[in-house]
Order: C-alpha cells, then structure tokens, then sequence
C-alpha cells in the first residue's frame, strides 16, 4: 500500500492530491519534547506501527502517549495524521501549535508543516516541506510530500530522484524503496517496480505492508497469480489488513470474477475505519455493476448511504445527488441519471474552482472529472446517443493532466478500450487495435476491457474473412 491523500470528487472516483506518508523519522528521546518515559515508548511505538501502516494500532499508540504526556506535542500530530475526523484533527494541530515556543526545530517545522495541511494551504505545505528536507535529508514525510509534488507535475524522474536521495543519506529506509516502486509500476516498468519492492520486502519480512505493495503492483501489471501469492502473504501476516483485500479486488476484477471482487471490497470496507471505506463501497458497486448483480449493487448503494458526512465537507454537496445518480444507472431510469449529472456538473466544476482558488491542489492541473464522464457515458448509451458517449470516452483516454496513481490509469485504459471499440465499429482498425496494443503494455489482460477487445477481434477476423473471398 502507498498512502495517499483523495479529494473525493463524485464517488465513482478520488481525484488524487498530494501523497503524503504516514512514515516520520524514528527518533531518539533527544528529538522529542515529552517528560514521560511511558509516552516517549508509546509514540515509538506509533512511528513503527505507521511505518508498517498499520493505521489503527498507530492511533491507539499516540492516543496512548497524549494520555501519559497531555502536552506531548508530536503525539497530537501523530493522532491528528491518523484521524478520519477533520475538526479533531485540526483541533489536535492546534493544540500542537501552543507548544511551539518549547519544542526543537524539527518538531516545530513538523507542526508548521501539519498545520498548512490541516488548514489546506498548499504552497505553504510544499515551503515548509522543502525547508524540511534540506535540514533533513533523511526524513521520509517532507520528501513525501515533494516526491507527491513532482507526481501531480508529471515528473515521475523527479520524484524518484527525491527518493534516491534520501537513500543516499539512509540506505535501509523502506518507505523509499515502497515509494520508488510504485512510480516504476505506474509507469509500467514491471522489472524496476519489483526491483524496488523486493528490497523493501527484504527490509522489513515481518510486516504486512511490503507484500500488499507486491500484489498491488502486480495485481495492475496483470501477474494475477503472483499477486494472489502476496497478498495472501500479507493477510497470513496481518489477518485484518484491509488493504490486501482491496488488492485482492482488483486481481478479482481483471479476472473478470466480479463476484468475487465484490466480496473482496466489501471485506475491505468492513475492517476499515476512515473515509477509504467510501472508496472500498463504490468499487464494490463498481465490481457488482460489471457483474451485472443488481442486488449487490444496491447493498453496496445502501451502505454508502449511511455513512457519515461531515456538513464542511465536500461529500454534503455531492453525496446526495451522487448516490441518486447511481441509484437511477442501478435501476436503468438513464434519463433521469443524465438530468441528474448534467445538474452535479456546476457543483463539482465549483468545487474544483474552489480548491485551485484555495492553493489546494497542484498548479496548472486542469478541470478533469473522469468518473462523471463515465457515469454520463453510461446513461448516453443506455439511450442509444453512442456518439455523445464517445466524446466523453475520448476525453477520458487523453486526460489533460498526468495521471496519478494506478485509479487514474484504469480510467484510461477503460476509455482507451472503448474509443477502440468505437473507431473499429467505423472501420478504422488499425488505429483501435493501436489502442489496445498500448493498454496491453499496461496490463496484457484487464477484464473491463475485454468486451471491447472482443468486438475489436472480431471486426478485423470479419475484414480478414472478407478479403479471403
């Protein structure tokens, strides 16, 4: 698993931030202000747990250090990092900030850094990371922070040199090896991204997380099997890492096994306790849809519903129409869904224009929401209004911005696949089999796309049949 940072934009979708890593540098009782011997070890024991990502041991560890230590500074950042509660995250931060005048540069930088976070100013956040990282060369969250940075540009190189050189400093730090190699496996550089994962396999055998991160990785490069291996490597670890079973998903779902991908999320969605369970529930919507299951469509819809959501939050704007969206494509009422999406469109074009008011998100991104093109493409074809449909595909398949992460990608290898199944239908074969030729050097075989790449098949076996005669 890499820790990620999500703007959830409609639901079918997280719109990927900045990354930004649980890992902190593991330091000694010098480096932390705290008079309690009992919560110096507690937070210890925090730092570890985060840097296996095992989130909710972390938690109970720096709540457990602010109870022996009230005024242990790095102990309420620690519990604000991991709280799915914004107020209480911002409210610990703040109390962190008071403390400032009594704590060492580096806590106070990292209570500078927590505190442009929480209050979402950006340019502020990538400052005080850089400030950081040069004071610090071996601290793993501020080059998180401007690796995640040099990502959103579209400088994966860059992002990896920041990584090689915190390496250069701190040879054994795994989150480093974690980090480079997913760039690698985003890029599609199987052989580099296992290199890097292995190394941090090696690094740490005794912790869930570096098996995950193999499966994951091999799970989108299309190694099903191998990633089944992993990920049940890591559950055979961590029993209740909710993480493997959303990996296992995805192996499900490029299976085509969309039962099975359902459960699998759903499971997901079960152990986990932050705003990740949103995600876990619509891709298990996601999963049932494919399968053509309506009743567990509707399961996954009903649990989504009852979810909280903070009044602040951009989920108050956009859940209630989302869900009713949904809701119409489960039910096949694609009118009423198209009406419902052409209304969402100015919410979330306000949001968006919001946060890159606000210094929210990385410079010059441009508005791109991906996951409503695909739930309005969905209620154009179920209308008959293919071309239309097509448009919004085409858009999806060449994104104005790099993509982020392994989501973004699917996006895109989907539309690619479908744009291909389009230009086939008009005759132009050869530039869709183009298509599917560059999904496949992604992942050889990725069930969502396959009936696309049937009738694809299929049209170019009928040409070839004609000629012949």
């Amino acid at each position: 698993m890499k820790k990620r940072r999500f703007l959830w934009v409609l639901g079918f979708l997280l719109v990927a931030g900045v990354a930004v890593a649980g890992a902190l540098f593991l330091a000694n009782r010098r480096d932390l202000t705290t008079g309690s011997e009992e919560a110096y070890e507690a937070y210890k024991e925090g730092i570890l747990n985060e840097n296996r990502f095992y989130f909710k041991e972390a938690r109970a560890d720096f709540a457990k250090a602010l109870e022996k230590d009230p005024s242990f500074a790095m102990a309420m950042l620690g519990l604000a990092r991991r709280s799915s509660d914004r107020e209480q995250a911002a409210t610990l931060v703040k109390r962190a900030a008071r403390q400032e005048s009594r704590l060492t540069e580096r806590e106070r930088l990292y209570v500078e850094l927590s505190l442009a976070d929480v209050e979402k100013r950006r340019d502020e956040m990538i400052k005080v990371a850089r400030e950081l990282h040069a004071k610090y060369p071996d601290d793993s969250r501020s080059a998180s922070i401007l690796a995640g940075d040099e990502l959103g540009r579209g400088n994966p190189e860059q992002a990896i040199k920041i990584w090689e050189d915190l390496l250069a400093v701190d040879p054994n730090n795994a989150e480093a090896y974690n980090q480079i190699g997913y760039y690698y496996g985003y890029r599609g550089d199987y052989d580099k991204a296992m290199d890097n994962l292995k190394r941090y396999q090696f690094i740490s055998p005794d912790n869930a997380n570096p098996f995950d991160s193999l499966g994951e990785n091999q799970a989108n490069a299309g190694r099903y099997n191998e990633a089944i291996e992993n990920l049940n490597r890591a559950l055979a670890i961590k029993p209740d890492f909710g993480p493997a079973y959303w990996h296992l998903g995805v192996v499900e779902e490029g299976l085509g096994e969309y039962d099975k991908a359902f459960q699998s999320y759903m499971k997901a969605a079960e152990l986990d306790d932050t705003d990740m369970r949103r995600q876990y529930l619509v891709w298990a919507m996601r999963a049932a849809v494919l399968g053509e299951d309506v009743p567990a469509a509707r399961s996954a819809l009903a649990q989504l519903r009852k979810l909280p959501v903070d009044p602040k939050s951009d989920h108050a704007a956009i859940d209630p129409v989302a869900f009713g969206i949904f809701e119409d494509l489960i039910d096949g009422r694609a009118p009423e869904a198209e009406r419902r999406l052409r209304e969402l469109k100015p919410v979330i074009e306000g949001v968006f224009d919001e946060a890159r008011k606000a210094g929210k998100m990385v410079p010059g991104r441009k508005p791109h929401f991906p996951d409503w093109n695909v739930l309005m493409a969905r209620a154009l074809v179920m209308q008959g209004k293919t071309d239309e449909a097509e448009k919004l595909y085409e858009e999806n398949a060449n994104p104005p911005n790099p993509f982020y992460d392994y989501n973004d990608r699917r996006f895109i290898m989907e539309a690619r696949a479908k744009v291909a199944e389009y230009l086939a239908r008009k005759g132009d074969l050869d530039k869709a089999e183009k298509l599917i030729a560059e999904n496949r050097k992604w992942n050889p075989s990725w069930a969502p796309c396959r009936p696309s790449e049937t009738a694809v098949a299929e049209l170019r076996r009928a040409k070839v049949l004609a000629a012949s005669k």
